[in-house]
């Protein structure tokens, strides 16, 4: 158990560094440009604040896998952890529309709407990931009650 925790640590380490860099090479590139235009602006802001958020997430996955690690997955303090994973996911997935003027400027400019239909995808991503979430949260809410239950019964 303590390697596959160990694992997906050392998995959580590996996302933040790659975002992290990608989030230099991003800003390297918004600030070599010299015309900034606003929707690109929307962009860097929607980009730098859903980085801030997964961050956040990844935290709390951190958090979540320390507690699985002491045996208290199914506990209320799991619960909280994985309630506010949900919360920031549909922060981040609000946060994602800021990105929505960026395509669909490229698309008006380019003639070409599948760019748009590529955007909103990419918004509904973290959508996707939100009702996941709370599909989660009610699974974690049914086995923190079982095992109530269960340490309960004599």
């Amino acid at each position: 158990m303590n390697k596959k925790i160990n694992f997906l640590n050392a998995a959580l380490v590996l996302i933040s560094l790659l975002v992290v860099f990608i989030t230099v090479v991003f800003s390297i590139q918004f600030f070599s440009e010299k015309i900034r235009p606003f929707f690109v602006s929307c962009l860097l802001v929607s980009f730098i604040v859903s980085v801030l958020l997964g961050f956040r997430v990844l935290f709390l996955l951190a958090k979540m896998l320390r507690y699985i690690k002491k045996s208290e997955a199914f506990s209320m303090k799991t619960l909280k952890v994985v309630s506010a994973i949900k919360k920031t996911i549909l922060l981040i997935s609000i946060v994602f529309l800021g990105i929505l003027p960026f395509f669909y400027t490229v698309a008006d400019r380019q003639d070409a709407p599948g760019i748009l239909v590529i955007g909103f995808a990419l918004v509904l991503l973290p959508f996707t990931a939100f009702i996941f979430s709370q599909i989660v949260e009610e699974l974690f809410k049914n086995a923190a009650e079982l095992k109530t239950d269960n340490e309960l019964t004599i």
